[in-house]
C-alpha cells in the first residue's frame, strides 16, 4: 500500500484538528495522508501563540518542513525562523529547543529515510492518523 492517490482537494474533510500525542498543549495536527505500511506521512502543523518546546528534537525518520505563517525562534541557534523557511531533517540531526511567540502553521513531511531498508521499529509507525 501507498499514500493514496488524490487530486486537488479540500483540507476540511480530510480530518479535524487536533492535538499532537506527546507534545506540548497548543501544538495541532491534520494529517494530509498517510501510508499504513512506512507510517511516512504528509501533515500541517499548528503552533499556538506562547507554544515552547523546550528540549532539542531528534528523530529516527526524515523530516522536511515548510513554514507557511507566523514563525518560530530556535532558541539555541537564536535563529529566527519566519513564512517562508525551510528544513530538511535527516535521521538524527538535533534541532530546537523552540519558542513560537506569535502562531505559526507549517507544512511538513516524515519519511523513512530512502538510503536505508524500510525499518518496522521506526516510531512513524506508531502514528495512527484518524
Amino acid at each position: 500500500m501507498a499514500k493514496p492517490e488524490m487530486e486537488f482537494t479540500d483540507t476540511l474533510p480530510l480530518g479535524q484538528w487536533r492535538q499532537v500525542e506527546g507534545a506540548e498543549k497548543g501544538v495541532f495536527e491534520k494529517i494530509l495522508s498517510w501510508d499504513p505500511d512506512t507510517g511516512n506521512l504528509t501533515r500541517l502543523v499548528k503552533f499556538a501563540s506562547g507554544v515552547r518546546i523546550p528540549k532539542t528534537q531528534v528523530h529516527d525518520f526524515c523530516e522536511e518542513v515548510f513554514i507557511l505563517e507566523g514563525y518560530m525562534v530556535d532558541t539555541a541557534k537564536k535563529l529566527t525562523a519566519p513564512s517562508g523557511y525551510y528544513a530538511c531533517r535527516p535521521v538524527g540531526m538535533i534541532h530546537g529547543p523552540y519558542e513560537v511567540p506569535v502562531s505559526c502553521l507549517c507544512f511538513e513531511t516524515r519519511y523513512q529515510d530512502p538510503a536505508r531498508p524500510l525499518n518496522p521499529g521506526c516510531s512513524l509507525y506508531g502514528m495512527k492518523p484518524e
